[in-house]
């Protein structure tokens, strides 16, 4: 009953919440535009910083100990023509920017699923986080064809990101862990992921944690702490829409008593 009465207001807080972003774009108090990302391009600086600790690989031409891989590499960066073929020779070596490409090339045919992951991951291994969501996506759809090593890489490299607070990877690997595909059902990781984007400032898995904690019932008011902890985060979204329901949802809970589970024996 009482899990019952915390859905009910819940209900109320967000059904609230929509109405209050609504009006407030209609009445042009507020400019921006409902649920407009906000891109931002990383300088090179951020990339480099993003970058450290990962094997990155090749990263200069001088690394090469041949003549033939040289000049390919530079007619690569100098964007001149480079055979497949030659891509895949530098890729092999490490060359996180030449998997790329092989793995673009590959991603046009679906029977090259175990390929195209191999090499999205080489340069997600390198650092390289513009590959972390085609891989993901390449994840999604493998097939039986991916031998377990290359699953295991993936998905160290995924961690990898994930640990830099990716969102990209992180929203993956909750998703994989959930579903038991293609790494196995890990409830309990995809719970501690979802608690650290949490933290690290994803606003909109904030919302969803403290809505998912209150539709549970919260058991104390420590538990009340942490809910109104990730709403707290969730109000400073640019998506008007998140904060407008994250902002209905804690007044509604700081009105409400501590809810416990009733638990039938």
């Amino acid at each position: 009953m009482l899990r019952t009465a915390s859905l009910i207001a819940l209900g109320i807080a967000i059904s609230v919440a929509g109405s209050d972003a609504r009006a407030v774009t209609q009445s042009g108090a507020v400019s921006q535009p409902k649920d407009t990302k906000v891109e931002t391009r990383k300088s090179k600086a951020d990339e480099r910083r993003y970058r450290r600790g990962f094997n990155q690989g090749v990263t200069r031409t001088d690394q090469l100990n041949s003549a033939q891989l040289q000049g390919i590499r530079k007619r690569m960066i100098g964007h001149r023509k480079v055979s497949y073929r030659e891509l895949q020779l530098l890729a092999d070596r490490g060359d996180g920017l030449a998997a790329l490409y092989v793995a673009k090339r590959l991603s046009t045919n679906p029977a090259h699923n175990a390929d195209t992951i191999h090499y999205y991951t080489i340069a997600c291994t390198t650092g390289r986080a513009g590959a972390v969501a085609p891989l993901a996506r390449q994840l999604k759809s493998a097939s039986d064809g991916v031998s377990k090593v290359r699953l295991d890489q993936a998905e160290a490299t995924l961690r990898q990101h994930a640990a830099r607070r990716n969102p990209v990877a992180i929203d993956a690997l909750v998703k994989f862990y959930a579903s038991g595909e293609p790494f196995g059902t890990k409830p309990q990781e995809a719970e501690r992921l979802r608690r650290e984007a949490a933290k690290g400032g994803d606003s909109k898995v904030a919302l969803d944690l403290a809505i998912a904690m209150i539709s549970e019932g919260l058991l104390d008011d420590d538990e009340k702490s942490e809910a109104r902890r990730y709403l707290a985060i969730a109000e400073k979204s640019p998506e008007l829409s998140v904060k407008t329901v994250a902002a209905a949802v804690l007044r509604q809970l700081d009105a409400a008593p501590v809810n416990p589970i009733e638990v039938s024996q």
